[in-house]
């Protein structure tokens, strides 16, 4: 075998052996991770087991409790607080108290402008309120075999004791790529 070499300027990647096998992209995220989503096989990391605030990814097992636990027919009705308990700074669709949505449209906001306001409705819908939802996050994703999450609400909002690691997000998005509506939303 001969000794791997790295071409100066070549690409945005280093061979790392005689194969020229790719090391991976170089990337600035302090952590990130990319896996095979049929088999889970990893295929690149990097800081994947370390713990950062999830923001708007929190909204991944939102939308996957919503999937399980919710027809899309159902009727989500908007409360005080998910208007009114949200930073007013953040991204939301501006619904206002007792509007009524589908969950199909309610997933829709929450998936595609990233609603705030609308991950916290979900949230009480499906879990009744938010720390009762917080609570069916966390089982879920301890049954998906996450070790570095803990969600303390619906949508991603930094919040202490809320944080996960890359590693977990895709035991989380796995099932979400299976689902067809979720494929079909996002």
């Amino acid at each position: 075998t001969t000794t791997p070499e790295v071409s100066a300027g070549a690409s945005n990647t280093e061979t790392t052996d005689t194969y020229h096998w790719p090391a991976g992209p170089l990337i600035s995220a302090e952590g990130a991770i990319l896996i095979e989503a049929e088999t889970g096989a990893v295929l690149f990391e990097k800081n994947s087991t370390e713990r950062f605030y999830p923001a708007s990814t929190t909204k991944l097992m939102t939308a996957l409790l919503a999937l399980e636990n919710a027809a899309l027919g159902e009727t989500v009705t908007v409360s005080h607080n998910a208007v009114y308990d949200i930073d007013v700074d953040s991204g939301r669709i501006w619904v206002d108290v007792g509007e009524e949505l589908s969950m199909q449209d309610s997933l829709y906001a929450l998936m595609l402008p990233s609603a705030n306001d609308l991950a916290y409705a979900i949230a009480e819908h499906v879990g009744g309120t938010m720390p009762a939802f917080a609570e069916m996050m966390n089982t879920r994703a301890k049954e998906l075999g996450c070790v570095n999450t803990n969600f303390m609400n619906p949508h991603g909002l930094d919040e202490e004791n809320h944080y996960s690691c890359p590693a977990d997000l895709a035991k989380i998005a796995r099932p979400l790529m299976k689902n067809s509506t979720f494929i079909r939303i996002s």
